[in-house]
């Protein structure tokens, strides 16, 4: 049951961060990048703690 929360939240963390990374490399405004940078972070974060407990 936990491989599977952290296997959904991996995905989710991955979608997450791809979208979020790709907006911050089109849209290149300042004021855009410094509000998407926090989710960014939090996404990765997510990731990297779903990536060592699914292991």
């Amino acid at each position: 049951m936990a491989r599977k929360f952290f296997t959904v939240s991996l995905f989710i963390s991955f979608i997450a961060m791809s979208t979020s990374g790709m907006m911050m490399f089109v849209i290149e405004k300042p004021s855009f990048t410094i509000q998407m940078h926090p989710v960014h972070k939090l996404f990765g974060l997510i990731m990297i703690i779903s990536v060592n407990q699914w292991g």
